[in-house]
């Protein structure tokens, strides 16, 4: 998978989807401090699917209606890394499933995913 990781996702998280296989652009060592429409665009434009902490996506997709190759955003209590990683793990399948084009939020219960537009 084709991913544009935003800066606020701990390193090692990035360092695990490459670990993975995913082609992960992250923006941290690429874009730091870039407004998130810009990282919206560039992830449309090289067909990536953004995967955030950031809650502002939805409102630049939803309400701006901008385009979107997809959207990962994780609503998770903890900050730790490695329980960050676990459930992304164990939700893998579903996103993959789902994607590109949907936004998916992974909670600590629970994955919704909607269709833009809808």
């Amino acid at each position: 998978m084709h991913l544009l990781a935003d800066e606020n996702l701990h390193a090692d998280l990035v360092a695990w989807l490459r670990s993975q296989g995913h082609d992960v652009l992250y923006a941290a060592e690429v874009f730091p401090q870039q407004e998130d429409s810009d990282l919206l665009q560039i992830a449309q434009s090289q067909s990536r699917i953004v995967i955030t902490d950031d809650k502002d996506f939805g409102e630049l997709i939803f309400r701006r209606q901008m385009a979107t190759h997809g959207v990962i955003l994780l609503r998770l209590h903890s900050p730790d890394v490695i329980l960050r990683i676990a459930r992304l793990q164990e939700a893998w399948d579903i996103i993959h499933a789902n994607q590109p084009g949907n936004f998916v939020v992974i909670t600590n219960d629970r994955i919704r995913i909607r269709r833009p537009g809808t």
